[in-house]
């Protein structure tokens, strides 16, 4: 597998293309081609992975700032469904954190749906991100197959490269599915870390459900924030993950 940035204009066809493919865009449009030869060619990074000659990957991000943080952000990062479980999505994003070291970042930041919680897994276990500052309805009524009929929620993730990452092993329990797949009503908020249960897989048939959890998580999400914590660890079970989330003075973000 090669990772590397876009280089020819048959590669940025291949990544607007791509982006159709993995998302299901129908009234959603792709980053078209002339935005990605310009991100790539003043201060943004628009990658590839190559499996062969075909291109089954990409990302992209641009330079960032906010109150005086610079950053680089991640706005798209995305595998062929034939290639992911494969760590390919991983290596994608891990080869984009050498690149932003490169070019003198020392944080990289995306956002993800937390419904999702294959991504929160991902995003906070597996890459070693926070998660803060919940955004609601942050793109709108979003027309792809993969966010359809749902509020688009997101929560932003907060890659830091110049330092490691703290986990709490210990942790209070203050939402946990009593009525399976039916979210909890409320969120039990004690002690220095808190764990929330949310199901692994909600699926998209039953839209009702969706609209359900998306409005518990928000409410949880947004009043954990309200007071200081931040998700900091997505711990799997069988059927459920549990999301921790740590008051900020702990793991080191005041």
């Amino acid at each position: 597998m090669e990772l590397r940035r876009v280089r020819t204009i048959d590669e940025y066809r291949a990544v607007e293309s791509i982006q159709r493919v993995i998302w299901g865009m129908v009234d959603e449009p792709p980053v078209p081609l002339p935005i990605l030869v310009a991100m790539n060619s003043n201060g943004g990074l628009v990658e590839v992975a190559k499996d062969d000659e075909k291109v089954v990957g990409f990302s992209l991000a641009f330079p960032g700032n906010h109150q005086g943080s610079r950053f680089l952000y991640s706005h798209m990062a995305g595998v062929l469904e034939e290639y992911r479980n494969k760590n390919i999505g991983y290596e994608i994003k891990v080869h984009q954190f050498e690149e932003a070291r490169k070019m003198g970042y020392s944080e990289v930041r995306w956002t993800f749906d937390p419904m999702k919680t294959r991504n929160s897994f991902f995003n906070v276990h597996k890459l070693g991100a926070y998660a803060y500052d919940y955004k609601i309805n942050y793109y709108g009524i979003m027309g792809s197959r993969e966010n359809e009929g749902v509020e688009s929620d997101r929560i932003e993730a907060h890659k830091f490269l110049d330092r490691e990452k703290v986990v709490s092993d210990r942790y209070d329990v203050g939402a946990q599915i009593k009525d399976f797949p039916k979210p909890w009503k409320s969120v039990d908020i004690h002690g220095k870390s808190i764990a929330i249960e949310v199901p692994l897989d909600l699926g998209r048939e039953d839209l009702n459900l969706a609209k359900e959890w998306r409005l518990a998580l928000r409410s949880a999400i947004t009043t954990l924030e309200g007071r200081s914590y931040v998700m900091n660890d997505v711990v799997r079970r069988d059927n459920s993950v549990l999301m921790i989330f740590t008051l900020r003075n702990i793991v080191g973000l005041e």
